[in-house]
This record gives structure tokens, C-alpha cells and sequence, in this order.
């Protein structure tokens, strides 16, 4: 049992040489009932499994949830369990299995396969698919239709399009893809959108944190990468105070001050005396606010949104709560929208809370007519604003970096020699760089021995030669907690040799003999 990849709580796993979860069964050959009460059924995932008896009077509404086997743990009643309830029961699932049982959900309807995939289970089976052909229901993309068109044999058909559904799933799980398949199943089915809705904090807390693009809906405003980003503006900082804010629409293009348009707009301040005191931050949905600094952040610069110019009530409110957390009053004194559609709404904002705001009024904000207007808009503004040198503005910046990124733990950044500019060469001292591979502070190796000293995630690995990857039976203690695509630090005999991203859980590292544990990126 191999983990090839993770998003959510749920994995991809490699069993055999052709056999992957999430993986179905057929009743017909795979699964054998059990002969009484006292004796247990066998389900073939490959190999023959025995399952968990059944007993009478079980409470499955009541922790412990899971029936378990040997190598089997199943999940009864998932089809039609309280959305809320099961997403609780979700939290507890491999605190009961582990994470060396497979966990079967028996009877789902295919439309639920995906999120609950994305909740951690392993096995499905057809049982739903035989009932439903039964009744001359054909599946089609996880979905019923009504049998318009006579098909000789309904049951081999449905069979066939519940491998290849699962199979999406897979595929799904492997590109990061699966939060996008469980929102499209979730449109037309109130079930699924409920069972997202409630998943969401028990996401951020548990899930892993894969790097790959949102394609925003209005369902993204749930999603849990952009939750995280939007508590984690909670720990970010302004460079400095007295400053002028700069709202600036996004771009297509990630990180937007790669755009045209972004360029554009840096071309017209830069010239400006005393420039580095006005402070970017860009408006978008589903993110809210994103200040210039955090632009390499996950997922400031892996999301697609198709811009309308028009905000929900539900999407304003967010921005108001978004604009609060930069404290306004404490770290700007005046403001300029220079926005497009959406400067009428953030003028309104900024003024809710007490700053002198100039709307430019542009509906174009980077033709040439605006990009003037912007300039002697800018000029004007910074006329009585205290100067900011590159230095101190450059401490400001990797401060707000850092504490957005490691929270309580960033200390030791903070307090670093700070050095470079924003984007790229921005470094605090011999201790972390600028990496858009981890999405801001990528750590040294010195500033994995800072970090471990400050209470960082400690992988604690056997004692051999690291010379790649740490793979999962190499481990052999953890200390600290940790989501899969987080920084960790490695130690073999209490001395760091290696930092690296985080591809399993502390307990599935553990638990797991195969599969990457940390992806290394710097050795001792």
C-alpha cells in the first residue's frame, strides 16, 4: 500500500502494479456474504479481505463509527447519514482506522462517490448501480437518466460506466482536480453541496494543501484554501505605518505583478518620489484582498476566475472583513482606488473606516488616459506622507510574509538580517529565501535549525544517508503537527539534516512502509 497522492483527506493509494484506490467492487464477484451472525464476510480488493461483523444493535450514530477488520473498515449508513453528522463522523475516521485499513462505504450512490473520496474513503461497491438498473435507470457521468434508447443489457452497461466514474475520481485525486469534480457533482445535488458545506473547517484543519489551480464558482468562496488564506490575513502586517493604499484590480495572469497590466501600473509609480510608501493590494474574488507581498502565496497565484465587475452580498461582506484585518487606521493614512468595476464598492469600504480615499474613477485602469490619472493622482497623495527607505520597507515586507506564513512560530524570520526586494530576491538572511515553489519563505537548511528550535514540525528519520527523498519507512517519530504540503524539518539523531515539504500526515508516515514522506529540498 503506496500513497501516490493526496487532496482532502482522501488519497490515492497504489495496492498493486494496476489496482489504485479510490476503487469499486462488484457484489456479483468481489463480495461474499457472511454465513451467520458470529462469522464475517470477504470483500476482494485484489487480495481476499475479511470484513468486520455486523453485530445487532449497533449505534452507528455514536463514536466509534467504524466496524473494523483486519484491513478492512467500514463506513455503514454513508448514503444516508445526516450531511452534518457525517462530516463529524469524517473527522474521527482514521483516528478509528488508521491508515493502514482500507475504508469501504457500502451502498453509495455514485453522484456521493466523489466528495466522500474526498473525505477519506478508500472502496465503493455497485449495490446502488444493481438496485437502480433494476428499475431501468442508466448512469451517465455519476448521474440517472431515464433509458430513452432500449440497451441490451442495462447491468453490464451501468457496470461499466461506474468503472469508468471511478476512475475520474482517480484521476481527479492525481491532478488535484477532486474539490472540482465534487462542486460540479454538488451543483445538482443538495446532499453533496451540504456535506461541502459543512466539511469545510474539519478541510482546513485536516486537509492537504495541494497547490494546484481553482477554477473559482461561488461555490469557491467555501473552498478551504481560500478560508485558510482569508484567517491567515489575520497574521499579516502592512510593511509599514503612514503608508497610502493602492487597491489595484487582479490580472488573468498569477502572480499578478507578472501581468501587463501590473507592469503597467508599477511603471507609472515607480517614477513617483517617495513610491515604495504607497502599498499595493489587489481586489479579487473569491480572495478578497490580496496585499503585494502574499501574491506568491497559495492560492493568490493558482486560482481562474472569469471577471464580471459584479459583487454578491455575500462577496462584499468578505471584503469588509478582508479590509478590516489590514487595519486600516493604523497603518495607512490616506488611499486611491484605482480599481475599474469594483472602485465604487471598495471607495465605499475604505470610507466605512475612517480613510481619506480618492477614487480615480477609471473604468480602464492600465490605458494610458488612466495610468496618467493614477500618476498624478499618486503624486498629489504622497505629498505629505512620511519617506520609506528600501531597507525598512524590505523588513516590513518580510515581516508580513512570514507571519502570514508561519504565524507564532515567525519569529525568527522577523528578527533575521533582511535583505533583497520583493519578488524575488527578498531574503531573511541565511535562513529562508524567496521560492515560489513553497509559495513565499522557503527555508535553509539553517532556518530549519531556527525553526525546529522555534516549535516547528519535526520529522524524526532512522539513521542512514539522506541523499533524496525521505520515504515513509525511513521514520520513525514526529513531533508537531502539520497538513500534507507543509514545510518540516527532518532530524536523524537530534541533528537536522534535511528541510523538505510535508507528502503524508505525521500518522500516515508512521503508519505507511512506501510512498514519499517528505520531498527534500535541502540536505545537511
Amino acid at each position: 500500500m503506496e500513497p501516490i497522492a493526496h487532496e482532502g483527506l482522501g488519497r490515492l493509494l497504489k495496492l498493486e502494479d494496476d489496482l489504485h484506490t479510490p476503487h469499486v467492487v462488484f457484489s456479483e464477484k468481489d463480495l461474499t456474504e457472511s454465513a451467520d451472525l458470529s462469522s464475517t464476510g470477504t470483500i476482494k480488493i485484489g487480495k481476499t479481505f475479511d470484513l468486520p461483523p455486523s453485530p445487532l444493535g449497533l449505534d452507528s450514530e455514536k463514536a466509534p463509527y467504524l466496524q473494523l477488520s483486519k484491513s478492512i473498515a467500514v463506513f455503514d449508513n454513508a448514503y444516508s447519514t445526516n450531511p452534518k453528522k457525517l462530516v463529524e463522523m469524517a473527522a474521527a475516521f482514521r483516528s478509528e482506522a488508521g491508515y493502514s485499513r482500507l475504508l469501504y462505504a457500502p451502498a453509495v450512490e455514485p453522484s456521493q462517490m466523489p466528495v466522500l473520496a474526498y473525505l477519506g474513503v478508500d472502496i465503493f461497491d455497485d449495490l446502488n448501480v444493481e438496485l437502480r438498473s433494476s428499475t431501468g435507470w442508466v448512469l451517465d457521468s455519476g448521474e440517472w437518466i431515464k433509458q430513452n434508447e432500449k440497451i441490451d443489457d442495462l447491468f453490464s452497461h451501468n457496470r461499466a460506466e461506474l468503472s469508468r466514474w471511478i476512475l475520474k475520481i482517480r484521476n481527479a485525486i492525481a491532478n488535484g482536480k477532486l474539490r472540482e469534480l465534487v462542486e460540479i457533482t454538488s451543483l445538482h445535488n443538495p446532499r453533496v453541496s451540504q456535506i461541502l458545506y459543512h466539511s469545510a473547517s474539519l478541510l482546513i484543519e485536516k486537509g492537504a494543501r495541494v497547490h494546484s489551480t481553482i477554477r473559482s464558482n461561488d461555490l469557491s468562496l467555501n473552498h478551504p484554501a481560500i478560508l485558510d488564506f482569508q484567517n491567515r490575513l489575520s497574521n499579516y502586517e502592512p510593511p509599514a505605518k503612514e503608508m497610502v493604499l493602492l487597491i489595484l484590480p487582479c490580472s488573468a495572469r498569477k502572480p499578478y505583478f507578472k501581468s501587463s497590466s501590473h507592469k503597467r501600473f508599477y511603471n507609472a509609480i515607480r517614477e513617483l518620489d517617495n513610491h515604495l510608501a504607497l502599498h499595493i493590494v489587489s481586489v479579487t474574488s473569491p480572495l478578497g484582498l490580496v496585499p503585494r507581498e502574499l501574491e506568491f502565496c497559495y492560492p493568490a497565484a493558482h486560482y481562474d476566475i472569469a471577471v464580471t465587475g459584479a459583487w454578491s452580498a455575500s462577496e462584499v461582506e468578505m471584503l469588509r472583513a478582508q479590509l478590516a484585518k489590514l487595519e486600516p487606521k493604523k497603518h495607512y493614512t490616506k488611499a486611491i482606488v484605482h480599481a475599474g468595476s469594483s472602485s465604487e464598492i471598495m471607495t465605499d469600504l475604505v470610507k466605512e473606516l475612517g480613510i481619506d480615499v480618492v477614487n480615480t474613477r477609471v473604468d480602464r485602469p492600465s490605458s494610458y488616459e488612466g495610468l496618467d490619472i493614477l500618476q498624478n493622482i499618486a503624486k498629489m497623495t504622497l505629498k505629505d506622507i512620511p519617506h520609506l527607505n528600501t531597507k525598512d520597507r524590505a523588513k516590513g515586507e518580510a515581516k508580513g510574509l512570514a507571519s502570514f506564513q508561519y504565524g507564532e512560530n515567525a519569529d525568527f524570520l522577523i528578527n533575521s538580517e533582511i535583505s533583497g526586494r520583493m519578488p524575488y530576491k527578498l531574503r531573511c538572511g541565511d535562513l529562508a529565501a524567496m521560492s515560489p515553489v513553497v509559495g513565499g519563505f522557503g527555508l535553509t537548511m539553517n532556518g530549519g535549525i531556527e525553526y525546529s528550535k522555534q516549535g516547528g514540525p519535526i520529522v524524526f528519520a532512522e539513521t542512514f544517508k539522506l541523499v533524496g527523498d525521505l520515504f515513509a519507512v525511513g521514520v520513525n517519530a514526529y513531533e508537531g503537527d502539520w497538513n500534507i504540503g507543509d514545510q518540516v524539518v527532518i532530524k536523524q539523531k537530534d541533528v537536522v539534516t534535511a528541510v523538505g515539504i510535508a507528502k503524508m500526515t505525521p500518522e500516515e508516515m508512521i503508519s505507511m512502509n512506501r510512498g514519499i514522506a517528505v520531498e527534500v529540498r535541502h540536505h545537511a
